[in-house]
């Protein structure tokens, strides 16, 4: 897959993500030409499941400003050719500025700069979308960290790191053993109900400490998301269908990678909704149960351990005594786990910031 990328450039030294003021060197980047290497922070890409680089072919367009108001990038396109990040026709420093600043942004592939962005501002790195609708589209977009370079560090790569500004968002499924070896749990359709899933997104500027993005959201809609047979299909997973029987091993997806708007939940709002069916005996004795529309609240899940088999729900035992799951988060990718069993469904959730980290879980009774 191609990752295209936005960047803007206002003088420049990149030093992983902090802006910094060098004692000057004056012969430093005299007649060199401006080169650029990024990298996003170790997280994990949406349409390359574990990917933690950009690949051979993805695309950046870079934006800068220099400290004499020259905006010598504005919209070139950089390639990723094998290792090297490469545009032409090529800018050479200027030590006629004291400095360039550079920012940036990632768009997913098969978007054009046109059909994301509103407006932007080379000078100071800051960006307003147009209204885009996120569930389903595959909006994983990132904003690089500001990068200052100084005169002294002329001549050098300029490294822009890059944070996703969306969460991503996995459902698996699996069948609890109550059900026994012969029961066969079917799974029919699946949505995400209430959620903010259009909006415009903002940068309005830069953290003093460590030059991050501040991300704002606004005209922000909500509805509801459905794919195929209740799920999201991609060439990553096997995403099983209607006609699929669930198996016990938990790997089996219904949603899988979907970038969502960051958003807090509220009670009685924001649900997951489930259509299932337990099929038990064959034959004569063959029994149907059908569980149409389902909803549980996502705001249910905590960071309690996921109860064992020897565990029993007795009289005032709890587990959602742990720090609620208030919400998506930019930059974190949550799975949910349901386990469909023969009394009750299940809940478990994992929440990676693109790499591992808490897990988030509930049980419903």
């Amino acid at each position: 897959m191609k990752r295209y990328i936005f960047l803007v450039v206002a003088v420049a030294l990149a030093t992983v993500s902090c802006s910094k003021t060098y004692d000057t060197n004056k012969n430093a980047g005299e007649g060199m030409p401006i080169s650029l290497r990024s990298w996003t922070n170790n997280l994990t890409r949406a349409r390359d499941v574990g990917s933690s680089a950009f690949v051979d072919g993805d695309k950046i367009y870079v934006y800068g400003y220099t400290s004499g108001a020259q905006t010598p990038f504005d919209g070139t396109e950089v390639a990723l050719n094998g290792t090297d990040w490469t545009y032409s026709p090529l800018r050479f420093w200027d030590r006629t500025n004291a400095y360039y600043n550079f920012y940036g942004l990632s768009i997913d592939d098969g978007a054009a700069i046109g059909d994301v962005l509103a407006s932007h501002t080379v000078s100071t790195g800051t960006f307003t979308s147009n209204s885009l609708t996120w569930a389903g589209n595959n909006n994983d977009i990132l904003v690089a960290d500001s990068v200052k370079v100084m005169k002294s560090h002329y001549g050098e790569q300029v490294a822009l790191n890059f944070r996703h500004i969306s969460a991503l968002f996995d459902l698996k499924v699996r069948k609890g053993n109550g059900i026994g070896n012969d029961g066969v749990v079917k799974v029919t359709a699946v949505s995400l109900e209430n959620i903010k899933k259009t909006g415009v997104f903002s940068v309005t500027g830069y953290t003093a400490d460590t030059d991050t993005a501040i991300v704002s959201w606004s005209n922000l809609t909500t509805g509801s998301y459905t794919g195929a047979n209740g799920v999201k299909n991609t060439v990553d997973t096997d995403i099983i269908s209607g006609t699929t029987a669930v198996t016990t091993a938990g790997d089996q997806y219904l949603i899988n990678n979907l970038v969502l708007i960051p958003q807090t939940f509220a009670a009685d709002a924001q649900r997951l909704k489930i259509t299932y069916t337990i099929t038990t005996g064959t034959g004569n004795t063959e029994q149907v149960n059908t569980f149409t529309d389902k909803t549980y609240d996502l705001i249910l899940f905590d960071d309690t351990d996921y109860p064992t088999d020897d565990d029993t729900n007795t009289a005032g035992k709890q587990y959602n005594d742990g720090t609620k799951v208030s919400g998506w988060a930019a930059g974190v990718h949550y799975i949910y786990t349901i386990t469909i069993d023969a009394e009750a469904i299940n809940f478990t959730a994992d929440m990676e910031p693109w790499a591992p980290d808490n897990g988030y879980y509930y049980i419903l009774n």
